[in-house]
């Protein structure tokens, strides 16, 4: 019985580490070979190397990215559909926004006249500015479950 509960004590620390670092897509429809990043989103093209490379850490600290960033912000994942040059190109990445930023914010941004941004927003979950992912909640949905078993053998 208590290789079980150091084996749950294990299973609830990695989830829970696992759970501060916010991952993103991180791609541009334009890009050579990244066809899957287009809408929709295809994650089931994507090679290994492809997921390594465009899957991505997006928690490091504000201050690495820009003298200029407030303490203010939060990592967030983005994506954008612009019109350039009359060409669709879907982007996604890693994103820092102000903590006091209104939702439809990005939409708002200034562009050159050649863009026209036609759909932008950012979230704060793994993967939502992609294909759903399953995060630390679904593990943690999943524990319950797994320990009911565990104590009914």
């Amino acid at each position: 019985m208590a290789k079980y509960g150091f084996l749950l004590f294990v299973v609830l620390v990695v989830a829970l580490n696992g759970a501060t670092a916010l991952r993103c897509w991180r791609c541009s429809s334009d890009a050579t070979n990244a066809a899957f990043c287009g809408d929709p989103f295809d994650p089931s093209i994507l090679t290994e190397q492809q997921r390594r490379w465009s899957y991505v850490d997006c928690s490091f600290p504000p201050s690495q990215l820009s003298p200029y960033s407030s303490t203010q912000s939060r990592p967030v994942c983005k994506k954008m559909k612009q019109k350039i040059y009359d060409k669709i190109v879907v982007s996604r990445s890693c994103f820092w926004e102000d903590i006091n930023t209104p939702p439809d914010t990005c939409m708002k941004a200034t562009t050159p006249s050649f863009i026209e941004t036609e759909f932008c927003e950012t979230c704060s979950h793994d993967g939502c500015n992609g294909a759903s992912q399953y995060g630390p909640v679904a593990l943690l949905v999943a524990i319950p479950a797994v320990l009911a078993k565990v104590l009914a053998w």
